[in-house]
């Protein structure tokens, strides 16, 4: 964060072994941050969740962080991709079901979409919505966007019920893809960027979901 002036206010780093901040950031009403970063998962971790492929995974995360000093800042919570997978190739494996069609509130693990491994859905923006405290991300290679609940608790988060909607972390809403949840229809994303909310005084699409189409 950068002042008029130049001066560096505060500096932030995310970075690790597994985790690594990338592409978008989001600014909240109440100073905190919302950021995106990889989530990496071993190929064990992702033939367990049902992965048709024996490599690694970056999945995602968003995280939210409370600014503490000029290089500081402490996680006050998380949302992680990992836990709203869906798969209908292994029955013995984590996240089974017998429809993808009829789970559009889950990403399927398998549907390989425009990317390759270990980067299959490639988050790259990120905004919030403070009147309906909810939160829309957009994925590369999945071709949408899709819209999350920000009520809920970090425990919440990674279930599938609680919050404001009473669906945890799962997608409340997904659009621009059909074919990332099995379902027919055309793709109106090709290489989508920047999915945001339209600001509410605007004169003509008040309220609306946007995002930059490659």
């Amino acid at each position: 964060k950068v002042t008029w002036d130049g001066t560096v206010a505060w500096n932030y780093t995310y970075s690790s072994t597994t985790t690594q901040m990338h592409h978008d950031i989001c600014p909240m009403p109440n100073g905190n941050v919302l950021f995106i970063s990889y989530d990496k998962k071993t190929a064990t971790e992702a033939t367990q969740a049902g992965a048709s492929s024996n490599s690694i995974f970056w999945s995602e995360k968003i995280v939210e962080v409370m600014p503490t000093g000029p290089t500081t800042g402490v996680v006050v919570w998380e949302w992680k991709l990992w836990d709203h997978l869906c798969q209908n190739y292994n029955s013995s494996k984590d996240n089974y079901v017998t429809s993808i069609s009829e789970n559009p509130q889950l990403l399927n693990i398998n549907y390989a979409g425009s990317g390759n491994l270990p980067d299959r859905w490639h988050m790259n923006g990120i905004d919030y919505n403070a009147e309906l405290d909810q939160i829309v991300v957009s994925m590369h290679f999945m071709n949408s966007v899709f819209v999350i609940d920000h009520s809920t608790t970090t425990a919440q988060a990674a279930t599938h019920s609680g919050g404001n909607s009473g669906k945890g972390g799962d997608f409340l809403y997904r659009w621009g893809n059909p074919a990332s949840y099995g379902a027919t229809g055309t793709a109106v994303f090709n290489v989508i960027h920047d999915a945001h909310w339209v600001s509410s005084d605007n004169p003509n699409y008040p309220n609306y979901l946007a995002a930059y189409n490659n």
